[in-house]
This record gives structure tokens, C-alpha cells and sequence, in this order.
């Protein structure tokens, strides 16, 4: 079989005011990755679909919004703040995730959504 990871994002579940078509594009990806799982399951096809969600991940996109605030250092402790472990994202926790769907090791896992936030979501 295979396997399929969508990367989604934390804004699939929670949006922030001025992120409308972001917020909505990620959710659009959240439920097609169900809706891939379950009719790829149905139908004998030995596919796993999966997404991950960060939250803020040091990443260009991130950076450049750091940059466009006219303080990075400023904007970091802001997003930082906003996060129970007080820090941004690395690429490669959320690697490490994909990674991880992408085995074997999770074979039995699929229409899953893996939340990689720092705790964001749980607040």
C-alpha cells in the first residue's frame, strides 16, 4: 500500500480575523483527507490519507511575516506568547511526524489528523 500526508495547518480549526481564505483552504484540506481515507478504504484501496496541523513553524511563510512586521524579534515573542510551550515550530518536528505516517509503523492509521502545535489547540 501507500501512503498520502497532507499538511494542513491549526487554522483548519481555529482562524484568526484577515486569514478567511487561508483558514478555509486548510479546512478544505483537512476534510478531503477524511473523505480520501474513508472512499479509498471502502473501495479496497490500500492508500492511507493523513494530515498534519502545525501552528506558527519556523518556515519562509513564517519568517516573512516576522519580517513584514517591522520587529521580527518583536512579532516572534508575540506568536511565541500565544503558544503553552512558548516557541515557535521547527520544520523538522513536523518532518518527524510525516515521517512517521509515511511507515509502516502506521499502517492502521488513516483519515487521522495529527495535531503539531505546542499545545496551541489545547488552550
Amino acid at each position: 500500500g501507500g501512503s498520502i500526508v497532507n499538511i494542513s495547518s491549526v487554522a483548519a480549526m481555529v482562524c484568526t480575523a484577515g486569514m478567511t481564505a487561508y483558514c478555509a483552504s486548510k479546512a478544505a484540506v483537512r476534510m478531503l483527507t477524511k473523505a480520501l481515507a474513508v472512499e479509498f478504504a471502502l473501495i479496497g484501496l490500500p492508500i492511507r490519507v493523513n494530515s498534519v496541523h502545525p501552528a506558527f513553524t519556523r518556515t519562509a511563510m513564517v519568517e516573512e511575516i516576522l519580517q513584514a512586521s517591522g520587529d521580527p524579534a518583536r512579532a516572534e515573542r508575540k506568536l511565541s506568547r500565544a503558544i503553552p510551550q512558548k516557541r515557535l515550530g521547527e520544520p523538522a518536528e513536523i518532518a518527524g511526524v510525516v515521517i512517521h505516517l509515511l511507515s509502516d509503523e502506521s499502517s492502521f492509521t488513516t483519515g487521522a489528523e495529527h495535531i503539531v502545535d505546542g499545545g496551541l489547540t489545547s488552550m
